[in-house]
């Protein structure tokens, strides 16, 4: 076991970053298991690691290899996903082949893989996102399938990831093709499932929420988040993040320009600054943000509105543990680092 940090407190203290292992990698994800550890996952090069913490992450696990895919897309927020339900841990990853794949923990602590996209080699862009409730597990990928523009398409199981059914179709893009380089994002609470991604219309890469209360069986239409528009010929690669809150909404923060911001799905947003790859999580004083400006970590509460910078990195990713408690992520210089936040 490594010791790896230090608790986070909301006064203005900065806190020394520590390497959450010894061993290097990239784009770390992660979940809260069925059993209460935080199970994590990253990569290395063609490698998928596996670590977890039975103590809020104080202590992680050496990483352990769960596979090794060929051409495994990594940076740049493609990378492996980590979610669980109450008795199972899935991990999702994409080679540059274009092909989706699920790893499925066993009992004995191996991994067994099998491939979710159903038509080969759709997935070349290399972005996917997994979400959870009690039995049910749904990837979501962009896919490339029948006119070669990138769309959401989606494969839910519900034997833990033994098996996946049919691909279905989430969004086409009216006009051409959602945005190609920025990472989807999904969560799922009982049936209700609610994915956030950059669209692509009339020149605007704006993002938007499509949402299913019937567990993925079918969508209503894509909403538009924020006030303005961001008009734009080139890649942001930014897929910001959502998460619920505690009367089962959806609370989002995204990019739009240089700036991020926050919003729920009814059209509204409030700035918060300049900033990317922002993630969010809901605690019981309100919800969290933290993102990347200038090559610093940067974490702020939306009922204080005081911005603490953490140290460099990049790539954060904040997951509520409980009510009170989160868990931050980021990577830098090829370091995997880690904070507890307490409100």
């Amino acid at each position: 076991m490594l010791k790896v940090f230090l608790c986070l407190l909301i006064s203005p203290l900065l806190v020394t970053q520590a390497s959450l292992f010894n061993t290097p990698g990239q784009q770390a994800d992660f979940c809260l298991g069925s059993s209460g550890k935080i199970e994590l996952v990253f990569g290395q090069k063609n490698k998928i690691y596996y670590s977890f913490s039975s103590d809020q992450g104080q202590h992680f696990s050496e990483p352990s290899l769960v596979d090794s895919l060929v051409g495994l897309h990594l940076g740049a927020s493609r990378g492996p996903r980590i979610v669980s339900s109450t008795s199972q841990t899935i991990i999702t990853a994409i080679d540059r082949a274009g092909n989706v794949y699920a790893f499925r923990k066993t009992e004995n602590g191996t991994w067994l893989k099998n491939q979710v996209n159903d038509v080969p080699e759709v997935a070349k862009e290399g972005f996917n996102a997994i979400a959870a409730n009690q039995n049910q597990f749904t990837v979501i990928w962009l896919d490339l399938r029948g006119n070669n523009k990138n769309k959401l398409m989606s494969s839910s199981s519900q034997d833990g990831g033994k098996s996946w059914q049919k691909n279905q179709l989430v969004y086409n893009s009216p006009e051409n093709s959602i945005c190609e380089c920025c990472q989807p994002n999904i969560i799922m609470k009982d049936q209700h499932i609610a994915i956030m991604f950059r669209n692509w219309l009339k020149g605007s890469r704006d993002m938007y929420v499509i949402e299913s209360k019937n567990g993925g069986k079918s969508y209503g239409p894509a909403k538009k988040l924020g006030q303005g528009t961001w008009v734009l010929e080139a890649c942001p690669m930014d897929g910001g993040s959502l998460s619920w809150t505690a009367q089962g909404e959806i609370a989002t923060v995204w990019r739009r320009a240089e700036n991020l911001y926050i919003s729920g799905t009814k059209g509204e947003e409030k700035l918060l600054g300049p900033g990317k790859n922002a993630s969010t999580a809901i605690l019981s004083s309100g919800q969290w943000m933290i993102w990347s400006h200038l090559g610093q970590i940067v974490l702020q509460s939306n009922a204080t509105g005081i911005s603490k910078p953490l140290g460099p990195g990049r790539f954060p990713i904040m997951k509520a543990l409980n009510a009170h408690q989160a868990f931050l992520v980021w990577e830098n210089k090829g370091q995997i680092l880690g904070q507890l936040l307490e409100d």
